[in-house]
């Protein structure tokens, strides 16, 4: 049977079932993942840029707060690094990475619990606090960085209670936005605003205070 056959079936049981009153309160959430971008392309004045960029990781953590049984808000931060290999102009760097330190602010919805499994989904805004590429080639490293630009996010995402105050998670998210315009730190240039779109998946551990 298609999976498309079953979602009408299955989402009143997510919606409706619940077993339990989540407790309203703070939460801490640290987390890791696996960081996956597309590859992306750009210009620095009459140059091309194409850069492939591989499986990388991604470490945060968020400070929340949830309003009786289905909302919460949290201020999360994120850093997140893949490795690259770039061709700019004529000169290809075997090596580098693409890096950014945000802060988000994100809304969370959770569905009722179903079994001991509760749904969620997230939607939520972030600004970068820096972001950058580092071409490097022979030992040497050429960094173009930026700070201030915004990007947004959307997520699922699964938990399941181990104790009274615990709580294990896994949890998919997208991303998007752009870099702006990112200067060389040795005044070579700059790079025209990269596209920003990472997928994560991730796991981490909730504590309720």
């Amino acid at each position: 049977m298609k999976l498309m056959y079953l979602i009408p079936a299955i989402l009143p049981a997510l919606l409706l079932t619940s077993n339990a009153k989540a407790a309203e309160g703070y939460y801490l959430k640290p987390y890791a993942g696996i960081s996956y971008m597309n590859d992306v392309t750009g210009t620095r004045q009459t140059e091309n840029i194409n850069i492939e960029l591989a499986q990388g990781m991604v470490l945060g953590t968020a400070l929340g707060y949830r309003f009786e049984r289905n909302f919460a808000l949290e201020l999360a931060w994120e850093y997140r690094s893949n490795d690259s290999e770039t061709q700019l102009g004529s000169t290809f760097y075997p090596e580098g990475n693409y890096a950014s330190n945000i802060f988000f602010l994100n809304g969370v919805y959770f569905f009722n619990q179903w079994q001991k499994v509760t749904p969620y989904v997230g939607f939520g805004l972030g600004w970068m606090q820096e972001i950058d590429i580092d071409l490097e080639l022979a030992g040497v490293e050429n960094s173009f960085s930026n700070s201030g630009a915004f990007t947004y996010q959307g997520f699922v995402g699964l938990e399941y209670p181990l104790a009274a105050n615990w709580i294990i998670h896994t949890e998919f998210r997208h991303a998007g936005g752009k870099s702006g315009s990112l200067e060389n730190e040795a005044g070579m240039g700059s790079l025209a605003s990269l596209k920003y779109t990472p997928f994560t998946w991730q796991f981490g551990i909730k504590y309720l205070f």
